[in-house]
């Protein structure tokens, strides 16, 4: 049995999400502050034996979106199982859609934080007078405190309370004022009770590993010591002769230990004192004895676990003496070890691991990882870890999106084919998988565009793409589909735009492709294969609003050489030619018009040397008002619609900055007499492009 999926309503940073599960390793991904601890949370609350039976909820506990609004609302947490066995206990859990009770495969059980029967009654009540209407419903929910709330927990429940059109016959439609009568028990829609024989938390095992778990602690516990429990009942396999060999041992050592002259003479000591000072009639009789356990079970419980750490053979330590990492992967190999071999009898057994690499480094991440596999454990694992995130298989990824009060839940593999998630588990590493984490995401050709852009956008307006939470990714071709197929409706909610060359020819092409020369020759079946690129890549993004396609005339370096960037480029070729003439030749080349003649020369200069080196060149050349070209400007505008108010007033000042640091800029003497203080970040953002219309970073926020 394992959990197929989990559903949340109106808990936490969870208004409304649905999360999907596979038996095995599955991996939560989400920046900080998106929920991945809540969520193992709200998993806790249902199936865990160390939290209390019935939780008591908080009106902090209800989704930020009500605000003050949360009486009459209901939290929802529901579990569904899948691969039930056919066990009293799991079939207790199974969801049934008749009378019958033939043998599923599919449970549930949910916990419900609702108003008591007597207030949901007169909701029911008020919402059947014709008289009802907004201001009558608020003071009815006006008298509901949280101590009129009950906490419920049943199973076999079929309901999916995320679906709004369910919430609202079920639970109740607010704003119409439409609310079910609680006499109608609906147990096929809410679930029935458990059985008295049956509890939850004893059929099955829950381990919660945070982030930063004092395992140590943990291993000293007699109650939540998995070593213990492993070693736990061995004794009786021990043979009887062997037993009785290893107690005769213990006896002779207690009694050697006992009869040494240094035990006898501190005990004689203690005598003594006590005879002196309570006198010899009232002072007991004493003696000093060992006491090494001779009992078998005891002396199973008393092994220690002494450590060594691989480079450092033949030594061996306490636990403590390891780093917390080291400590925390012997404690999860001692729990899988447990779930398999001592709490087999369970119907399911899952283990929650927060945060693996605030304590483990990279390698033991990705090697943690890949070996955690085990058929009789659910493991969840949540990160914001690369390194995890690019060996996790994307079928078995919930992807957590911080939003307005409330938090977004993506399946970056829904309704893709096992052959399209195989290509995109393939190319997903360490740093491209970072756009699984991102804002906002920026697909690039190629070397000279992953170096060169967010070099630009730094510069211009003092932003990193970092910062605002975009993520650019080098795809290193033209094969986007793949990696672009992520962003959609029914898998990632984001923007990803995809910046590209339309290959348009430099130079000018008769009708008569014949009378074409071999450098002619190039640019026609560039253009072509540009033109027809174009054609496919706005065909597969049509109709995705997650999606958009950027592309340059003619190619990147020759668009941003040609937006009067000619300066970027020739500071360069002191450090790529040594003799003047050269310099000279090339600098007047770049400098042309005609761009044939320049994009010619920077295309060559970039064939020749590279095309990423020369990108490193020109981005030590870069100045604060190097033209961005518009399609960039607008594919990163496209990608940071979450550009928030903090961030535009930031480059606004920038920008400022940098204009009172060029007296020979046209626009210092208006950045020197623009008035920045005490203004608010919109008021401030609102000006500057009232004063400068023109500007760079004006033209950027009218695109968002």
């Amino acid at each position: 049995m394992y959990i197929s999926s989990l559903s949340i309503r109106n808990f936490r940073n969870f208004k409304c999400a649905r999360f999907k599960f596979n038996d095995g390793i599955n991996t939560i991904i989400g920046e900080n502050g998106s929920g991945k601890t809540n969520l193992f949370f709200a998993i806790r609350i249902l199936i865990d034996d160390t939290l209390p039976r019935y939780i008591r909820f908080n009106s902090t506990d209800f989704n930020r979106s009500l605000g003050s609004n949360w009486a009459g609302h209901w939290i929802i947490i529901s579990i569904v199982f899948d691969e039930l066995d056919a066990s009293e206990e799991a079939q207790a859990l199974a969801v049934q859609s008749s009378g019958h009770m033939d043998t599923n495969t599919k449970g549930s059980y949910a916990v419900y934080f609702r108003p008591k029967y007597q207030f949901r009654k007169e909701l029911f009540d008020y919402s059947q007078t014709l008289a009802k209407d907004a201001a009558g419903l608020k003071l009815l929910l006006d008298k509901i405190s949280l101590d009129n709330y009950e906490t419920v927990y049943l199973s076999r429940g079929s309901a999916d309370f995320c679906d709004e059109a369910t919430y609202k016959q079920y639970i109740g439609d607010f704003e119409t004022i439409e609310f079910p009568d609680p006499d109608q028990k609906e147990e096929l829609i809410f679930g029935t009770w458990l059985p008295k024989e049956i509890n939850i938390h004893n059929e099955v095992s829950c381990t919660f590993i945070k982030a930063l778990r004092d395992v140590e602690s943990d291993l000293k516990s007699y109650a939540n010591n998995p070593l213990i429990n492993l070693l736990r009942g061995k004794e009786r396999t021990v043979a009887v002769a062997k037993q009785q060999e290893i107690i005769d041992s213990i006896d002779s050592l207690n009694e050697q230990i006992s009869s040494l002259d240094e035990v006898k003479k501190v005990k004689k000591g203690i005598d003594r004192s006590l005879k002196e000072t309570v006198g010899t009639t009232y002072a007991p009789n004493i003696n000093l004895k060992s006491e090494l356990p001779n009992e078998m079970e005891k002396l199973f419980q008393s092994l220690k676990l002494w450590v060594g750490d691989p480079d450092d053979e033949g030594y061996e330590g306490r636990l403590w003496e390891l780093s917390l990492g080291g400590a925390n992967l012997i404690y999860l190999s001692l729990k899988l070890l447990e779930y398999e071999n001592v709490k087999a009898d369970k119907i399911a057994n899952f283990l929650l691991i927060e945060e693996p690499e605030a304590h483990i480094h990279t390698h033991i991440q990705k090697t943690l990882f890949n070996n955690l596999g085990t058929n009789q454990t659910q493991i969840l694992i949540s990160t914001h870890s690369t390194h995890i995130s690019s060996v996790s298989k994307i079928s078995r990824v919930n992807i957590l999106c911080r939003g307005k009060q409330q938090a977004a839940v993506f399946h970056p593999s829904n309704n893709l084919t096992d052959i399209e998630i195989g290509r995109i588990e393939r190319y997903l590493d360490a740093v491209r998988s970072t756009l699984l984490f991102a804002k906002g995401i920026l697909l690039v050709e190629g070397d000279a565009e992953q170096i060169l852009i967010p070099e630009m956008f730094q510069k211009v307006f003092g932003l990193s793409l970092d910062e605002i939470g975009l993520s650019l990714v080098n795809i290193g071709s033209t094969g986007f589909k793949n990696v672009a197929r992520l962003f959609h409706t029914d898998r990632i909610q984001k923007n990803c735009a995809i910046v590209t060359d339309s290959d348009l020819s430099i130079v000018p092409l008769a009708d008569d492709p014949d009378e074409d020369s071999d450098e002619e020759k190039k640019c026609r079946a560039s253009q072509k294969s540009g033109a027809e690129r174009k054609t496919d890549l706005d065909a597969f993004c049509k109709g995705n609003k997650y999606l958009k396609p950027y592309y340059a005339t003619y190619t990147f370096e020759v668009d941003l050489l040609m937006n009067a960037n000619s300066h970027e480029y020739v500071s360069c070729l002191p450090k790529i030619y040594k003799t003047p003439g050269n310099i000279a030749t090339s600098k007047a080349r770049l400098e042309d018009d005609d761009v044939a003649v320049a994009g010619s020369e920077v295309l060559r200069l970039a064939e020749k040397f590279g095309k990423g080196w020369l990108a490193l060149l020109a981005a030590e050349q870069l100045v604060y008002n190097t033209y961005i070209p518009d399609y960039i400007l607008e594919a990163i505008a496209f990608s940071s619609a979450h550009l928030n108010p903090a961030s535009r007033a930031k480059a606004v000042r920038h920008r400022l900055k940098s204009f009172k640091g060029h007296a020979k800029s046209s626009d210092y003497s208006a950045a020197m007499s623009f008035v920045t203080r005490d203004k608010e970040n919109q008021e401030l953002v609102d000006d500057f492009c009232k004063v400068f219309p023109e500007d760079q970073l004006t033209q950027f926020l009218a695109m968002i």
